[in-house]
Order: structure tokens, then sequence, then C-alpha cells
């Protein structure tokens, strides 16, 4: 009779091998000339499909923008942006129990893009705290600004970082940042946010420091930028034609409150590829 291996085993067993299958789905690709990094606004969780094989708690959508350029580039893409992830889960493993992001990059990486930095500084996090409705205590906390201020203050370094690990690891890539979408408009508010005035004033400041220092660390380190902050200028959350949700999902939609659409995902990719010297 064959002996039974303790549950704790087991469930250790099966953790590791989760681990190792997501780690493999993610890095499938060898040899990619795209690698595509960042958070949830790279990734476009809740449009469907998502990646074959990918971890599920990325959400990575087969439609977001690094999906579309290289469809539209002919470029062979592996993806590894996650829904969640900061500049640490770009630098380093632990997300999930996958590896750094940058691990996905080989010395053949010609073109990486990222989308990150949000998350450091808990810009969606306090979006969806302020704009709850109370029915979910968890979702309504708010992160102090003395917690936001000091998260800012590292994240130059962290992009820096990424940089440098991306030339590291190939030194002839072309490393191109792109900044977070444009959710709020320009001055006030509206209900679809779900937003006071001086809330949405403090979110705009939120967003205008993230894409100004993206912007600084780009242009210092001689990386690319596409300035998703002004491409999407007058398509924020309260406009007509928005690329980003709400406050709220929407009937039938599965993509979280104030993240991007299909549409959205759509119009960068068609961005980047035009963009001027996209690989050299």
């Amino acid at each position: 009779m064959k002996a039974k291996l303790p549950i704790g085993v087991m469930f250790a067993i099966a953790v590791m091998l989760g681990a190792l299958w997501a780690a493999r789905g993610a890095w499938a690709a060898d040899n990619a000339q795209y690698v595509a990094m960042g958070s949830s606004y790279a990734a476009g969780p809740g449009i469907l499909p998502i990646v074959a094989g990918s971890p599920p708690l990325c959400a990575r959508s087969a439609d977001d923008y690094a999906h579309v350029l290289a469809r539209l580039h002919a470029l062979s893409l592996v993806d590894v942006s996650c829904s969640g992830a900061t500049t640490v889960d770009v630098l380093h493993a632990g997300q999930f129990s996958l590896p750094a992001q940058l691990d996905a990059m080989t010395a053949q990486t010609q073109l990486v893009t990222v989308t990150i930095g949000g998350n450091d500084v808990f810009f969606m996090a306090n979006l969806m705290g302020m704009s709850c409705d109370h029915s979910d205590a968890a979702r309504c906390s708010v992160r102090s600004d003395a917690e936001v201020q000091a998260r800012f203050a590292a994240l130059p370094e962290s992009l820096r970082q990424i940089i440098a690990g991306a030339r590291m690891r190939s030194p002839g890539v072309r490393v191109v940042f792109v900044t977070y979408f444009t959710v709020l408009p320009d001055a006030g508010s509206c209900e679809r946010v779900a937003l006071t005035p001086q809330q949405a004033d403090q979110m705009r400041s939120v967003a205008a420091r993230l894409a100004m220092i993206t912007r600084q660390v780009a242009k210092e380190s001689g990386a690319g930028l596409l300035d998703l902050a002004v491409l999407s200028h007058g398509h924020d959350a309260c406009s007509k034609d928005p690329w980003v949700l709400g406050a709220r999902r929407e009937p039938g939609s599965a993509i979280p409150p104030f993240h991007p659409t299909r549409e959205a995902m759509q119009a960068v990719g068609t961005a980047l590829n035009a963009y001027s010297g996209l690989l050299h």
C-alpha cells in the first residue's frame, strides 16, 4: 500500500508547482524581441480574452496595448505586465510567486515598454478608496499624504534602476516609458468619478507628479517616452469619449473602476506603432 503524503506537504508541492506553472506561462517565448512590463494600465484587466497560460491574478489581456503593437509591428512579444505591480515587482521576484519582470528579457530583446509607478504611490488604491460607496469597507481605505509623499521620494531611483536593469540584460535595448492614462478632467469632478472637487484636485496632483517624474527620468536617461497623459487628454472618465471607466463597473463589463477600455488600448498600441525610432 502506497504511503500518503501529509496534507501540509501536498499543499506545499501544489503551491510550488503552481508558481512554476505561472512563471512558465509568463515567460513562454524565449528570445523575445519585445518585452512589455508594467501594472494594470499595461495589462488591461477585464478586457477579454486573457493571455493563454498567463497567471490569472495578473489579468493580462490579449488585447492590451503591447499585443496591439506586436500585431501591428510584427514583433515577437513576451508580455509580463501584471495588475497590481509596483517598481519592486519589475525589479525583483515576488508578486504572485513570479520572477522579476525584467527577467523576461534576454540579450536578444530589442524593445521594452513600461507603465509603472502608479501603485508605488497608491494612485489607483486612493482613487478607489475616495470614491467607494461604503458597501465594502476594505475598498474605502485611503493611504495618507505622508505615505504617498514618501513613496514619491523613492520613485525616480526605482525608475532609473529599471532602465539600468534592462540595459544590463540587453545593452542595445530601446526602453520606452508609457505614462498613465488621464483619469480626471482638467478641473472639477463629475458624478461618474464620485469624487468631491477637493478629492479630484488631490488626485490630479498625484497624477501630474507621477507623469512629471516619468518624463524627467526618461529624458535624463535617454529612454523613450509615449506621453499617454497627454495623448489621452480629453478622454478622461468625465468626458464624452472616455478611455477609462469611472468609479463603478459598467453593466456587462469586467473592467475594474478607473481602468482603460479596449478602445483605449487600441489607441495606445496604434500610437506606439507610429512612434519614431521604436526599434533601432
